[in-house]
């Protein structure tokens, strides 16, 4: 007799569901590839705030586990180099402290203290010592704003059994990542000589003596710079360099240099992909590399004799702005944070495999399964890779998610969701966004129009002085890619996004009548004012390729906010009220101008929050009111 159960039937998502996953993030290797310790973010029961841990689990087997449970948030797990100690930071009066904790203890123990907090901290090669950037920051001691240079991001060391940290670098040196030299006797810089969070964009490479002292400069930067890494000998150090919307991110090609300085080499001219991070193999002559290609990642080797690449893994996506891997002395593995469009993220170890001296694959295995709930009841629509000519006729990639068991009438309406940056891209991974779209009966486009990462430096750069130009065409063209081949509703489009792609957005509905709604989320609609109250002004003068005391009429062109006028399409503007990046002026000046035309618009401002939402009440309203939005006008 044979017996059959009925498995629970799958429900469709909503941000609710989202309320109750463990997100993963920041995972690094044991020096000796045994374990792994990451960071875990989930909102606790009965709180309206998400709380992060620092978490284990053996690479082997074995299920991860909570290794914190201090009411704080922490983050930065990192292992010291016997692998017995694990140092990172924790939340005390809204400021993040060093700790330190063994791994056969239950207590950590506060290193130091100080008044800007700190972070980005790594051991030192012989684990006597930590490094961690603070800036250097002064009591406040009136009411009034000052606007004035901020405050320097210095370099410090402190002994691990010590409390008194000592200053690396300088006064008017601010660092915005570093790495140690192999034997530990110097730093490697990129930094800048200014202390705005602007000033980033001009910063160097450098060298300095890990007791402190001057900063050597070696390059002749003209773009920004990440990824640094020592050759196993220390005369050469590997960096990956481009031209980037946004600090602290990027993808462009992977650049060696002498430590004492001299011309840098680049190593990948011309390959169809955005590197963004790498390591030198021990060999000394070879770099690992990660790199966006279309809309997933691969991971390949380089050779710095010829620029050969070797291949490994083409396709396995891990999250756009941190994609890294952290790996193990030998860097025979790996460990990271992978998903898919129907699996959550979760913790994976890779194992290189076939010896030392021919590395041609790497062999993936899942660590942590920490949202199984999600796994077997959510409901998901998979996302279809799609490629179609753009403006010139050149090729784009993008992401459709179609509807979820669409009920109603003819062809699905389309909401094209349009990613930041513009140095950034769509990938098919965890978007939790498409799957409530796609729940609510929206089929979904994310296209990776020019601008973006994933197919080299020229395609990145093409948007450069080209703001809302061949990159909205390329938009258009995707959606009337999906018109021809059938798949949704040419009456019933809408367009939304956050950051750059809130620009894009509003820019859209300046040029075009055929959007039947929109929403911009931080979006940038008048580039003068953007220029006068951003923290990172030096962007908009290298994206629009223009100064505005010396060329306002390129700021003007290229603002929605000039051709407001035009609009028609009913438009829900979103912007949180502390955003340093993309001032809410910016959503206050549209909102104006929008009423003045009567167009139907509503403007949504967010206490507390900067450039996106964080709060969870924050983001359970966006998703009510962006649906009802398109509900009403789609």
């Amino acid at each position: 007799m044979s017996v059959f159960y009925q498995s629970t039937p799958r429900v469709p998502v909503t941000y609710e569901n989202y309320l109750h996953l463990r997100y993963p993030s920041d995972p690094v290797i044991s020096p000796d590839g045994k374990q792994a310790a990451f960071v875990v973010m989930m909102r606790e029961p009965d709180s309206t705030k998400w709380r992060r841990r620092i978490w284990l689990t053996s690479t082997s087997d074995g299920e991860p586990c909570q290794w914190t449970r201090e009411e704080r948030n922490e983050r930065e797990p990192r292992w010291s180099p016997d692998g017995t100690q694990l140092a990172f930071v924790g939340e005390e009066n809204g400021k993040f402290q060093l700790f330190v904790r063994s791994l056969d203890s239950e207590h950590s123990r506060r290193v130091c203290t100080l008044p800007g907090g700190v972070s980005d901290i790594s051991w030192s090669p012989d684990g006597k010592r930590l490094a961690f950037i603070s800036p250097d920051q002064q009591e406040k001691t009136s009411d009034p704003i000052v606007l004035g240079p901020g405050p320097v991001r210095r370099l410090w060391t402190v002994q691990v059994e010590s409390d008194q940290p000592a200053p690396v670098t300088p006064d008017g040196v601010s660092v915005w990542e570093y790495r140690w030299s192999p034997a530990g006797q110097s730093f490697a810089l990129y930094f800048s000589y200014g202390s705005d969070e602007t000033d980033w964009y001009n910063g160097q490479v450098g060298i300095v003596s890990t007791l402190g002292g001057m900063v050597g400069q070696i390059t002749q930067l003209t773009r920004q710079a990440s990824s640094l890494a020592w050759s196993p000998d220390s005369q050469q150090i590997a960096y990956i360099s481009g031209e980037w919307s946004d600090p602290d991110q990027g993808g462009g090609d992977i650049y060696v240099v002498p430590a004492v300085g001299g011309e840098p080499r680049n190593l990948t001219p011309g390959i169809d992909a955005s590197p963004n991070w790498c390591r030198w193999l021990p060999d000394g002559e070879r770099l690992l590399f990660l790199a966006i290609h279309g809309v997933t990642c691969q991971l390949g080797i380089v050779h710095t004799l010829d620029g050969t690449v070797d291949i490994l893994d083409q396709d396995f996506t891990v999250d756009v702005y941190s994609a890294r891997l952290a790996v193990s002395d030998d860097l025979r593995q790996c460990v990271t944070v992978h998903s898919t469009s129907q699996q959550p993220p979760d913790v994976w170890h890779g194992e290189l495999i076939n010896g030392e001296a021919h590395n041609k694959e790497i062999r993936w295995r899942r660590l942590s399964r920490l949202n199984t709930l999600a796994e077997e009841t959510f409901a998901l629509s998979p996302n279809r890779r799609l490629r179609y000519p753009g403006a010139d006729a050149w090729l784009i990639d993008a992401l459709f998610t179609p509807p979820l068991n669409y009920q109603g009438e003819g062809l699905p309406p389309l909401y094209v969701d349009v990613h930041g940056g513009p140095s950034g891209a769509s990938l098919d991974s965890w978007y939790p966004s498409a799957q409530i779209l796609a729940s609510a009966g929206y089929a979904v486009l994310r296209p990776n129009m020019r601008g973006s990462w994933g197919h080299g430096v020229a395609f990145a750069d093409a948007v450069l002085g080209d703001m809302g130009g061949k990159d909205f065409q390329d938009i258009i063209h995707g959606i009337d890619f999906l018109i021809e081949q059938g798949l949704v509703d040419a009456g019933r489009i809408a367009i939304g996004g956050w950051s750059n792609g809130g620009f894009l957005s509003a820019w859209a509905i300046t040029q075009t009548g055929r959007f039947k709604a929109a929403m911009v989320g931080a979006g940038i609609t008048d580039w003068h004012n953007m220029h006068a109250q951003t923290n990172i002004a030096n962007a908009d003068v290298r994206l629009l390729k223009a100064n505005p005391l010396e060329n306002p009429d390129a700021y003007r062109r290229c603002s929605p906010l000039t051709y407001a006028g035009n609009v028609t399409t009913p438009t829900l503007i979103v912007h949180g009220e502390n955003d340093p990046a993309v001032p809410v002026a910016q959503a206050y000046a549209f909102y104006r101008a929008l009423r003045e035309v009567e167009v139907p618009v509503e403007c949504v401002i967010y206490p507390r929050e900067g450039h996106g939402l964080s709060e969870p009440e924050h983001n359970r309203d966006y998703y009510k009111r962006l649906l009802a939005w398109l509900d009403r006008y789609v």
